[in-house]
């Protein structure tokens, strides 16, 4: 069967897969047809109708049918690449960090009330039209729109590195 694989960009390549195949299987596939040196196995997120794929799971287990559409993800190291698009909000990290991993673990974002604040209280934003369609993508992989916001703001309004931080650390 063949499925349709999507990457944050829009690019879209169909590939071969059998139901029985696990992700990880379709993942190494994806290396094999598109190139190792863009589409790292070991670096690849599928995702399917907002679910993560786990590798050694299988597409029939995933729902994943006959033109089914996957989204992709290539993780570069998060952290890493935060490093190098916005050191200010990485030193900010690093130096709190004992702050910092509750909001990873999104412990902060679901406290009762108190990080609460009303309505006419919050900070509001304009965003591009553009800016406002990464985030609808972003919030399409299931995450609220709020950590979304957040992320993709201290992301300097990189798409891939906040999908990767959304992936890697907001469970």
């Amino acid at each position: 069967m063949k499925i349709i694989v999507k990457t944050l960009k829009g690019i879209r390549f169909e590939i071969e897969v059998k139901p029985n195949d696990s992700v990880a299987e379709v993942k190494k596939n994806i290396e094999t047809v598109m190139g190792a040196s863009e589409y790292p196995a070991a670096q690849q997120i599928l995702i399917h109708k907002r679910e993560k794929l786990r590798d050694e799971t299988t597409m029939e287990a995933n729902k994943v049918f006959d033109k089914s559409v996957i989204a992709i993800i290539i993780t570069k190291g998060c952290l890493e690449e935060m490093e190098k698009q916005n050191p200010p909000l990485f030193q900010m990290i690093r130096h709190n960090s004992a702050g910092f991993v509750p909001v990873l673990n999104k412990e902060s974002f679901e406290r009762d009330n108190e990080l609460a604040q009303p309505e006419e209280d919050l900070l509001q934003l304009q965003v591009t039209a553009v800016d406002d369609e990464a985030i609808n993508r972003l919030e399409a992989m299931g995450f609220e729109r709020r950590v979304v916001l957040e992320v993709f703001l201290a992301c300097n309004k990189n798409e891939q590195l906040a999908a990767n931080f959304l992936l890697d650390h907001i469970h």
